[in-house]
């Protein structure tokens, strides 16, 4: 314990002459640029105020609780960087700092900010995000050169009545904090570009809120909104609107005057419909309005030529109109847990998809057209009513990851074979005895989950699938017998209720978890009982035999 105390003082003692060297040679060659970052400095030496001309000083990432005072001699400092450290306030004579124009003191633990703040008239960046503040000094608005102000992330409650004074601001972040509602001055920021107000407890936005006309980026989400002010219209610069997860019931009906958006999330509200002119939006290129409780969706939104993204999950949509096959440029597309029986014919036309979600709907079918998309890589169509699959279905060449679990599909094409790109397949809870002898050509599968199905057999083939990791053959409790797997790269392995009595597993080395629980099984593998010995700490077996002790005893020492 003494060693340990003396090597910490040698330490600090080595750190503060370095500290003060660099202090002292930067004086001695009248530098305007100090960088002291990552040095674990608890203290900063008093003699940093001899530093009388320097403009630049970084001081982030280190362990200061505390400023000298003499830190108010710096006048001629014009950037400081002193975020991710501990400081709890700042000395009285670092308001003298007029010369200011850039400081950093993210991640901190302020809990307040001296009225002197106003002094700092030539301020245009300030960032105080991450710390303890609960209440802004009415003096900030005499920082009337201030362009970008990061206030996020603290435990502000209210603004000053004097808040939109800062009308230069160009860029505003008071997302995560207390906030219930905006200062009626709030509206005089007519020159705010990019405005982050998240995570508030916001009501309500003032109907002047249509006056900055000059955003382009509004971040509103996460917050109370039951509605949208009148003349929300009026931002017709805004290119990317995230106003979800709020209570909104409707949008007012000059939303449609938003022309220029280009991304829009109003997912996890409560609309039943969107207005009329919402899809005069052309220039949209991503839309969310996943969980809303729309019943359907307008014959318009084939004006959406340019929409790159569509998530409409979780409504009540029974259709989709025809229209749907304007959207050429549609890559990604989320229609999952609606009330969908079929999809429009022309659908198939979407060439460009790359991801596409129908999952938890009432599909009983899929056309023989699907062949044509032929760009998918992801296709989740489960929690369906789907009793077979197309033979053209074996033309998605491209897809990687495959989820038609929890169907009726009583057996799989045999074009199925030519998926060569798959890597990850669930195709469990469904009604299959048997797999094609094609499947095993998916020779690039990582993960396989073929549980809750009537299989009967794991063919030996199975063992041509070598980049397999992850196997779940569970609950196919017709599959009895012995089970070979030589699959090198396997790390998982689920054989619960079934009726294996013999696992052949020649290697074990990267096998990390198996679930042994409700089988017959007389005995573990060599391999696997091996490395239960020599790295018990590097795999987790799940089985019925009460302890690991008593499994191992019971299975490992035939």
């Amino acid at each position: 314990m003494k060693q340990e105390f003396e090597e910490e003082e040698t330490y600090s003692k080595n750190l503060s002459n370095e500290i003060l060297n660099m202090i002292e040679n930067a004086k001695n060659k009248n530098e305007k640029l100090l960088h002291l970052s990552y040095k674990k400095i608890k203290e900063l030496p008093t003699e940093i105020g001899n530093l009388v001309n320097l403009e630049i000083l970084n001081i982030s990432d280190n362990q200061l609780q505390r400023l000298p005072s003499s830190f108010g001699n710096l006048g001629n400092l014009k950037e400081l960087y002193i975020n991710n450290n501990q400081l709890q306030k700042l000395p009285k004579k670092f308001w003298n700092l007029i010369n200011l124009k850039e400081v950093y003191i993210s991640n901190n633990q302020l809990e307040k900010l001296s009225k002197k703040i106003g002094n700092l008239s030539n301020l245009q960046i300030l960032n105080i995000s991450y710390n303890k503040l609960q209440k802004l000094p009415k003096e900030l608005e005499n920082l009337t050169e201030l362009q970008i102000l990061n206030i996020g992330k603290n435990q502000l409650q209210k603004l000053s009545s004097s808040f939109g004074n800062l009308v230069k601001l160009q860029k505003l972040n008071i997302s995560y904090n207390n906030l219930q509602k905006l200062p009626n001055s709030f509206g005089k920021l007519i020159n705010l570009q990019e405005l982050y107000i998240s995570n508030n407890q916001l009501q309500q936005l003032l109907n002047n809120f249509g006056n900055l006309t000059k955003l382009q980026k509004l971040y509103i989400n996460y917050n109370q909104l039951q509605r949208l002010p009148k003349l929300f219209g009026n931002l017709s610069n805004l290119k990317e609107l995230y106003i979800n997860n709020n209570q909104l019931q409707r949008l007012p009906s000059s939303f449609g005057n938003l022309g220029n958006l280009e991304m829009l999330n109003i997912s996890y509200n409560k609309l039943q419909k969107l207005p009329k002119k919402f899809w005069n939006l052309v220039n949209l290129k991503e839309i969310y309005i996943n969980n809303n409780q729309l019943e359907k969706l307008s014959k318009k939104i084939g004006n959406l030529t340019k929409l790159q993204e569509l998530g409409i999950s979780n409504n009540k949509l029974q259709k989709l109109p025809k229209e749907l096959e304007n959207l050429t440029e549609l890559q990604r597309l989320n229609i999952s847990n609606n009330n969908l029986q079929k999809l429009p014919k022309k659908f198939w036309n979407l060439l460009n998809l790359k991801e596409v979600y129908i999952n938890n709907n009432q599909l009983q079918k899929l056309s023989k057209k699907i062949e044509n998309l032929v760009n998918l890589q992801e296709l989740n169509i489960s929690n369906n009513q789907l009793q077979r699959l197309p033979n053209s279905f074996g033309n998605l060449t491209n897809l990687q990851r495959l989820d038609i679990s929890n169907n009726k599909l009583q057996k799989l094409p045999t074009e199925f074979g030519n998926l060569t790109n798959l890597q990850k397949l669930n195709i469990s809870n469904n009604n299959l005895q048997k797999l094609p002898k094609k499947f095993w050509n998916l020779i690039n599968l990582k993960e396989v989950d073929i549980s809750n199905n009537q299989l009967q057999e794991v063919p030996k083939e199975i063992n041509q699938l070598v980049n397999l990791k992850s196997l779940d053959i569970s609950n196919n409790k017709n599959i009895k017998g012995t089970v070979q797997l030589s699959n090198s790269n396997l790390e998982e392995l689920y054989i619960e209720n079934t009726n294996i009595d013999e696992l052949i597993v020649p290697s074990a080395n990267k096998l990390r978890y198996i679930n042994i629980e409700d089988t017959p099984l007389k005995s573990l593998p060599q391999s696997i009982c091996n490395k239960i010995q020599k790295f018990p700490n590097d795999i987790i077996i799940d089985h019925s035999y009460g302890n690991d002790d008593k499994m191992f005893e019971k299975l490992c020492t035939q």
